[in-house]
């Protein structure tokens, strides 16, 4: 990564050097053109936060999801309940001989 930006130019711009250094811990190879690596860097960026927000969203999706514990914890109420009513069922059945 050194030599590649003492390659450029010990005269070269700041601004630049700092872009060359950001494309190659991105791992993206520079074409030592300013304007050509200035647009690589900011495209590489703008896919960077995208997927950033991607994941942020699904993480929050999943956050909403937990929703369904409670979706069972109904259907565990309902399935006890139900249990309950073949209980009195059957003491019916015990009671009245039905």
């Amino acid at each position: 990564m050194v030599a590649a930006i003492g390659a450029v130019g010990p005269h070269s711009d700041p601004e630049y050097l700092r872009i060359l250094r950001e494309l190659m811990q991105l791992g993206i190879t520079p074409s030592y053109n300013k304007s050509t690596d200035k647009a690589k860097l900011q495209q590489a960026k703008a896919e960077l936060v995208q997927k950033i927000e991607t994941k942020q969203n699904e993480e929050r999706q999943l956050q909403i999801q937990p929703s369904e514990p409670s979706e069972k914890s109904e259907r565990t109420k309902m399935e006890e309940s139900r249990l309950g009513a073949m209980t009195v069922a059957e003491l019916n059945r015990m009671y009245f001989g039905l």
